[in-house]
This record gives structure tokens, C-alpha cells and sequence, in this order.
């Protein structure tokens, strides 16, 4: 995980991100192929449902028989829980089943947010490597705080991702600056673009 990190470090994604979607697309791949016949996984679902994120996720890998049995599943356990004539009682959230694929991305997060944490605090090399070309979104980022326990370590990780959002602050009042009529006749640099999708990065991450 430590080379698996520093490799896949780029200056404009969330490092937590992109392995996080990178172990959930292989997540949804073996699901699909190797484990939609699994009944204690299926009645995981059936209890929990597929929220809309992960519901329009694994429709657009494509696989019509997976989603005909899933889908099935839960169309049949509606039915036999609802009855047209009866309104159905408000489910109480405390202890209530979610999303299977929901459970296994929170625990992607807080593999690479711990592993990051551990790294960070204790081997130069990858501090070297995150300061010079690495990222981390805003909520990932605070994910990794919560687990690192060095008052120092947080300031040190918080004055690198500091000086990294200082620059895309001064591109992003470039752009401001070329929508001044004066200045509309100059074009955005790629640099300016890309602080842009940055700045996006950072608040939303990728999902």
C-alpha cells in the first residue's frame, strides 16, 4: 500500500479518492462475476437496498442477468413487506441496514485514510513525494487528521495542503482578473484551468 500510494500521487486528485474508486470498481467487478449468486451477500442487499449512487454505479458496468437476480431480490421483498391497502410504517434509522456497497467504500476510506495517517507521520519519503506532487480532498483530509494523534504532524500536513491551496487561490483570482473587461481579450493558462477542477477536487473530491 505505501508504493501503491506514492506511485499513484498526482498534483490535481485525491490520492484517498482515486484508490478508493479503484478498489470499488474491482469491488463491483468481482460482485457482478463471482459473488451476485451469494445468498448471505444478496440478503445483505435485500435487507439494506442499493442506494442511488451505487445503484446508477453497477447499472452502468451493464450486466443484465446480475441486475434481473439483485433487482428481483428486491422487488419481491417490497412486495412482501408492502400491502397496497396498508401504509408503510416509518423505519426507524438507529440500527437500520444500509447499502452493502456503502459499508465496503467506508471501509476502503478508512484503510487509505489510516494507511495515509501512518505514512505521513513516519516516513520521509512519502512525506517528500505528497509535498511535491501528491493531493488530498477536504473530506479525506479531515478523515486522516481524526486518526492522526501528533498535534504536530496535523500542522505540518495542513501547512503542505496550505501552500498547495494558496496556489490554485492565486489562479483562481487570475481567472477573475481576465473577466475584467480590460482584460477579457486574454485567454485562461492551463494552469488556471486545472486550479479550477482543483478547487472542485478539494470541496467535492471524486466520486
Amino acid at each position: 500500500m505505501y508504493f501503491e500510494m506514492i506511485e499513484n500521487f498526482k498534483e490535481d486528485k485525491c490520492i484517498i479518492c482515486h484508490l478508493k474508486n479503484k478498489a470499488m470498481d474491482k469491488f463491483f467487478d468481482d460482485f457482478l462475476y463471482e459473488s451476485v449468486n451469494d445468498y448471505s451477500l444478496r440478503d445483505k442487499i435485500r435487507k439494506g437496498g442499493i442506494c442511488p449512487r451505487h445503484a446508477r454505479k453497477l447499472e452502468s458496468f451493464g450486466d443484465v442477468l446480475a441486475h434481473a437476480i439483485i433487482y428481483s431480490d428486491l422487488l419481491r421483498s417490497f412486495k412482501n413487506n408492502h400491502h397496497i391497502e396498508i401504509l408503510p410504517r416509518k423505519k426507524k434509522t438507529q440500527g437500520q441496514n444500509i447499502c452493502v456497497f456503502c459499508e465496503k467504500e467506508q471501509g476502503f476510506e478508512d484503510t487509505y485514510t489510516r494507511a495515509f495517517s501512518y505514512f505521513f507521520a513516519t516516513q520521509s519519503q512519502f512525506k517528500s513525494a505528497f509535498t511535491e506532487r501528491g493531493f488530498i480532498c477536504q473530506k479525506h483530509l479531515n478523515q486522516v487528521l481524526e486518526k492522526t494523534t501528533s498535534v504536530s504532524v496535523q500542522k505540518e500536513l495542513l501547512s503542505i495542503l496550505g501552500s498547495k491551496i494558496d496556489k490554485i487561490l492565486n489562479h483562481l483570482e487570475r481567472i477573475k482578473e481576465k473577466n475584467d473587461y480590460r482584460n477579457i481579450h486574454i485567454n485562461y493558462t492551463a494552469d488556471e484551468v486545472r486550479a479550477w477542477h482543483m478547487a472542485v477536487e478539494f470541496v467535492a473530491g471524486t466520486q
